[in-house]
């Protein structure tokens, strides 16, 4: 459903520093209207009903173009919904010429083409130019109406497509000239395209939605946008509050109850899912009559634990309707089929949406479906690490970023594939910010789990230096010694397990064997350099926590005979005998 944010382009004005006053009414209000409670279809029927009574009005020509182009929704238009708008405009154009709504209408078209950014504005500056006022109080500033209007369309916009600063300069711009005369609708583009220029933005967006409302209090418009704001941040008592305000002045807005709809839903409990029943049929109550929006019912019927009723109906709508047309129906039978064990078929489901939807189309719980599914099936991790890593470059929510990044290395782990698992954390812990002691020890395991001793080291002496008192920075920095120094002459293992015994030794009750077991390790790595007084010293270590302990005892038998026949060498012997081979098992 297409989320749009102009209410008019001439409207009646609630003005904070001076007394309200009537300006004429725009004949199109109510079709912007109608785009604002995103019922598409009445909005088109709207400004297709006045294009017939006056086909040479170009900003409802402009108008009649943005409803083509909301008529299927949220997100980017297909090509074929792009091309129709596009040639309402070229024959527009030819019969208008640079007509400034047609540049504005025409630009949006563009920008979704792909064609350069930097083009596109030099078009809008000519709407500009040419639209600057000639007398009057404001002579030389913008026209309000078309810089709203350049507001608007890149608020429709993608957030990975135009340029949404250049649009909150325009929109600031204007707002300056005019004060307290400003559009209130300028405020409510200024904070849609303050969100979609990112998420840290939120603050500015949630300041201009209050703007809007100090000067048109009755939109229920602006109440909704900050609730939104607020729903994404978790933060319930506000968006609580806000939703109720959108209510409050206009109990018949749709994506109020749509928006609560899906937040209780998603709650998960037998409350909760009731309350969303709730909120969904006032959303169907006061939204378009469209066979289409019975997928929320099959929806509800899946979280309400119905998952035959919701099969039984998915299966209907894509046997009416079909997938192509509603694309999220796929999304709701893999649901299904998951549920059911149906793997197979929950696979081919949430492949075709995912394969055929552009990125703005996909919420973080497709990507979750998608991994969780289709994961089962040896050989896609490479494929769905591509996906996440699509999803992660489109979304600028930092939160969601996170997400992503845990799904990629929570399923490269399962998979074993420990290396590329070892990156996407990296990456994770990078945007989370936070060196705690979660962070050491999963990149040391896992950087152990890979083999790669120097990461591992690496990380573990950082995990040391962070939490001297924890135990793990020490185990991990001795299994990366023995990564690195696999034949015992590098000295690696020896300053390792050293480092460790100071640590166990401060308490030698709980850590005996532990001690013993690195005891006998230094005792193998003395032996195999032939340090056979270090390694009988060793013994007597273990000695003094296990006192005649059978096979210490006769390993030290062994060393000490050693080292009597390396003395008598050493002081000029002549007698040349084998040494004990005996061998040193840990114990």
């Amino acid at each position: 459903m297409k989320k749009l944010v102009l209410f008019s382009v001439s409207v009646v004005l609630a003005l904070s520093s001076v007394h309200a006053q009537v300006v004429p009414v725009s004949p199109f209000a109510e079709g912007v209207k109608l785009l604002n409670y995103e019922k598409n279809k009445s909005a088109l029927a709207f400004f297709k009903e006045a294009l017939d009574k006056n086909p040479t009005n170009t900003e409802n020509i402009f108008w009649y173009g943005e409803a083509v182009l909301a008529e299927q929704g949220s997100g980017m238009p297909s090509d074929t919904t792009i091309k129709k708008a596009k040639a309402i405009y070229q024959q527009a154009l030819q019969a208008a010429g640079n007509d400034p709504w047609l540049l504005v209408g025409m630009s949006h078209v563009q920008l979704l083409e792909g064609t350069d950014v930097n083009a596109v504005k030099q078009n809008l500056e000519v709407a500009l130019t040419t639209t600057l006022l000639t007398k009057g109080k404001f002579k030389g500033k913008p026209n309000q109406d078309i810089v709203n209007a350049i507001g608007y369309i890149h608020a429709e916009m993608p957030i990975n497509i135009g340029d949404h600063r250049y649009a909150i300069d325009k929109l600031k711009e204007t707002i300056s000239a005019y004060e307290s005369m400003a559009n209130p609708n300028l405020f409510i583009n200024l904070g849609i395209n303050y969100l979609k220029a990112g998420g840290e933005n939120g603050g500015e967006a949630v300041t201009a939605f209050q703007e809007a409302i100090s000067r048109d209090p009755k939109n229920a418009f602006p109440y909704y946008r900050t609730g939104r704001v607020y729903q994404t941040q978790s933060n319930r008592e506000s968006f609580d509050e806000y939703y109720s305000k959108a209510i409050a002045a206009d109990p018949t807005f749709p994506p109020v109850y749509f928006a609560l709809y899906s937040y209780y839903a998603d709650l998960n409990t037998q409350s909760a899912t009731e309350t969303a029943k709730v909120n969904l049929d006032l959303f169907l109550k006061y939204a378009d009559k469209d066979p289409s929006l019975d997928i929320f019912n099959a929806d509800y019927l899946f979280r309400a634990g119905q998952f035959d009723a919701s099969l039984e109906k998915a299966k209907a709508l894509e046997a009416s309707i079909g997938i192509d047309a509603l694309p999220r129906l796929g999304v709701l039978l893999a649901y299904n089929y998951d549920r059911k064990g149906d793997s197979v078929q929950a696979k081919t489901y949430i492949e075709n949406f995912m394969s055929k939807s552009t990125a703005e189309k996909i919420v973080t719980s497709d990507y979750e479906l998608a991994v969780r599914i289709i994961s089962r099936f040896s050989g896609n991790q490479v494929a769905l690490a591509a996906l996440l890593e699509k999803a992660i470059a489109a979304d600028t929510a930092r939160v969601n970023k996170l997400k992503y990044y845990k799904l990629g290395y929570e399923m490269l782990e399962k998979a074993n594939m420990y290396s590329d698992e070892l990156k996407w954390y990296a990456n994770y812990s990078a945007l989370r910010g936070i060196k705690d002691e979660v962070y050491y020890y999963k990149t040391a395991s896992i950087a152990a789990n890979a083999k790669e001793g120097a990461t591992t080291k690496a990380i573990s002496m950082e995990y040391i230096t962070a939490f001297p008192d924890k135990p793990n920075g020490y185990s991990f920095n001795v299994k990366a010694a023995k990564l690195l120094d696999t034949a015992n002459n590098l000295g690696v293992l020896f300053e390792a397990v050293t480092l460790q015994n100071q640590f166990l030794s401060k308490d030698m009750t709980k850590n005996k064997q532990a001690m013993v077991n690195n005891f006998y390790t230094m005792m193998g790595y003395y032996n195999e350099t032939k340090a056979y007084e270090q390694a009988i010293a060793m013994c007597d270590k273990v000695l003094e926590l296990i006192p005649a302990e059978p096979q210490t005892l006769k390993i030290k038998e062994s060393l000490t005979k050693n080292w009597e026949i390396i003395k008598k060498m050493q002081s000029g012997g002549s007698q040349k005998a084998a040494t004990d081979t005996t061998q040193i098992k840990k114990g």
